[in-house]
């Protein structure tokens, strides 16, 4: 994650993280095995998922304190719930779901929700080139003069 905050930007990286982790969860759909040794595709790509939406929390954790004055601390505080919820959710979503549905229906579910979060990300203003937000008037200046989206 560091690396790709220093050479592409916190914004940036961020979506291609939660672009990747997506990408991961779709390819790992089919079933394909490899050899005997009792891997999968599905293994494999849902490894590199976690190691991505690993990086996405960290990412997550970097850019919440930027986004948001230290006064009020609200949204630092709702990312650190949504983050606490999604560590929740995970293993509910695929431990209950996996056995009552298709396998591929669990991952569909956290394909669909990692590529939202890259949508989203994509939206925020960008933080690199200025100065940290001190109190709302900080906050509301930088979203008038930074472009909201870079695609």
């Amino acid at each position: 994650t560091i690396v790709l905050v220093s050479h592409l930007g916190r914004r940036e990286s961020l979506f291609l993280l939660f672009l990747l982790t997506g990408v991961c969860y779709l390819v790992a759909i089919p079933v394909v095995p490899f050899g005997d040794g009792g891997w999968s595709l599905e293994s494999v790509m849902c490894l590199f998922g976690i190691i991505f939406v690993s990086g996405c929390f960290s990412g997550v954790y970097l850019y919440s304190a930027e986004l948001a004055p230290p006064p009020p601390c609200l949204v630092f505080s709702w990312c650190s719930s949504s983050a606490r919820l999604g560590s929740f959710l995970g293993p509910f979503i695929f431990n209950n779901l996996f056995d009552i549905t298709h396998k591929a229906v669990p991952l569909c579910v956290l394909a669909l929700l990692m590529l939202l979060c890259a949508l989203g990300v994509a939206c925020l203003v960008k933080t690199a080139d200025g100065s940290i937000a001190t109190t709302a008037q900080d906050v509301k200046e930088r979203r008038k003069t930074h472009p909201k989206m870079f695609f």
